[in-house]
């Protein structure tokens, strides 16, 4: 989130994250003197700067009308089973949960509204990783797949970046999960940069 805000962004400038999570990004606003406006449907962290917004429901709110930068690290597809949503999980009504066709026709859908409410500038910081089917049953979502949603949504893509992940060191356990179930490990994810 650092080295997007230093890149995209000036002090003062503001920053709208739809799905701030336990808040990451208005932390780093905080400390680069950004505004920023984080959302969320999960309220679990206690942030009393989070404020309550289901965009799934209620689309975007006002303030992304002044947004310079919206930063959107949204829960990815099928990220979590049933036996971790709750506590340790995604809550009850996460997108990641929809049905693959469902979940790239939100996408589709909030980015041609945010395209139509922002001021041209506005920059979007998209993040996501690619997902496949270790069955082989359903069709992958992949980076390819969400730089056509932007596009389409009117957005103009400008830079495609690959995000480590906060260590790209894997636990030899997990490594060994990774064989038995014949399955290559994800270490990065993609940052996909557009401009209104």
């Amino acid at each position: 989130v650092a080295h997007v805000l230093y890149f995209y962004t000036q002090p003062g400038n503001v920053v709208i994250d739809p799905m701030v999570g336990s808040g990451t990004t208005l932390d780093a606003c905080l400390l680069m003197g950004r505004k920023c406006y984080g959302f969320d449907i999960d309220q679990r962290h206690g942030r009393k700067d989070v404020l309550t917004h289901n965009i799934a429901v209620d689309g975007w709110h006002p303030r992304t009308k002044k947004a310079d930068l919206i930063f959107w690290d949204p829960p990815y597809f099928d990220k979590m089973d049933s036996t971790t949503i709750g506590e340790d999980g995604y809550i009850e009504g996460s997108i990641s949960k929809l049905e693959r066709g469902a979940y790239l026709d939100f996408f589709a859908q909030r980015l041609g509204e945010a395209r139509g409410i922002v001021k041209k500038g506005c920059r979007l910081a998209f993040l996501m990783s690619d997902w496949d089917d270790n069955t082989g049953e359903r069709e992958g979502i992949f980076v390819w797949d969400y730089a056509d949603i932007i596009r389409r949504a009117g957005w103009k893509l400008t830079r495609h970046i690959q995000a480590p992940l906060s260590t790209q060191q894997v636990h030899p356990d997990i490594v060994n999960k990774f064989r038995a179930s014949r399955r290559l490990a994800r270490l990065e994810r993609y940052l996909l940069i557009a401009e209104a």
